[in-house]
């Protein structure tokens, strides 16, 4: 499909319309390319799409499409989880315990909360690596991994390993991009590789805390941050430490939809396809006036 005039440069994410979910939190992940790659594929929805010589799609390339909607589906979706999280934890927070209440049940539920927080970070950097991957795999690409059944699935660091034996013309600004995630997800990391994420609780208001400069490997035991409180050091309520990394997060995503927008990684991904949109199919560019 020839589209009638070129796409903006600019998203303007309040022109799309998404459910309920998603206009909740449009505002709070600020995806305006995420947006932008979503009207400009038709929500990747296969009613939308047909082979470039006008026939309907085959099971192997609707579900390629399905699958690619899913992933893209997945990062709003996990990004938007975290600020549902947040949202509890500041409840939490905001309700210092009563006489009586347990400080033992707090603590688990703002740490679940939190680690919730951190895990929907990484599943989002791995949905939006695995998208990547789909909308760039040409067969004359070497593979570093090997399914004929399935989908291979893609973790950041395999995404950047692949692009790099490639020789990709894209490998150092995703990469880069990548990297910049990479730096909010060390609260994840520590906890997925020492075991858990070592907090301090105020018996008193029911706040947990870590250090604000967070390390990871650097304090292991609730005796570590309790040292590092005693010694004057600086902590951070969770939701203080979360609310920077996730905000960062989003920016870095929006970043590299801005590069698959920009670049046209989806119109090269349906002339290497062999696909189409339908006619019928206008993103709200070009339906002004209409």
């Amino acid at each position: 499909m020839e589209s009638q005039m070129p796409k903006p440069e600019i998203i303007d994410r309040n022109k799309c319309s998404g459910k309920d979910k998603e206009e909740k939190y449009k505002d709070l992940t600020a995806l305006d390319y995420w947006w932008g790659l979503r009207e400009l594929a038709a929500d990747f929805d296969i009613e939308n799409y047909e082979t470039a010589s006008g026939d309907t799609l085959s099971l192997q390339q609707q579900n390629e499409i399905a699958y690619i909607q899913l992933l893209h589906y997945t990062v709003e979706v996990k990004l938007s989880g975290t600020f549902y999280q947040m949202e509890h934890m500041e409840r939490l927070f905001g309700s210092p315990l009563a006489d009586g209440a347990s400080l033992d049940l707090r603590v688990f539920e703002a740490k679940e909360a939190f680690d919730a927080v951190n895990e929907d970070m990484y599943q989002a950097s791995c949905a939006i690596a695995n998208q990547i991957y789909m909308l760039l795999n040409r067969p004359e690409y070497t593979p570093i991994k090997m399914d004929q059944r399935r989908p291979v699935a893609m973790s950041p660091s395999d995404l950047r390993y692949w692009l790099k034996l490639n020789d990709h013309p894209s490998f150092r600004t995703l990469s880069n991009m990548f990297n910049d995630c990479e730096k909010q997800l060390d609260i994840r990391h520590h906890a997925t590789h020492y075991g858990a994420v070592p907090v301090f609780a105020d018996r008193q208001t029911g706040i947990l805390y870590l250090q604000k400069h967070f390390r990871i490997g650097e304090l292991l035991t609730k005796y570590d941050v309790l040292r590092h409180k005693k010694s004057g050091k600086p902590m951070a309520n969770l939701l203080e430490a979360a609310k920077p990394r996730v905000t960062a997060l989003c920016a870095c995503m929006n970043r590299i939809y801005r590069h698959i927008y920009l670049g046209d990684i989806f119109e090269n991904y349906l002339q290497a396809r062999g696909l189409r949109l339908k006619e019928s199919y206008m993103p709200y560019w070009e339906m002004v006036g209409r």
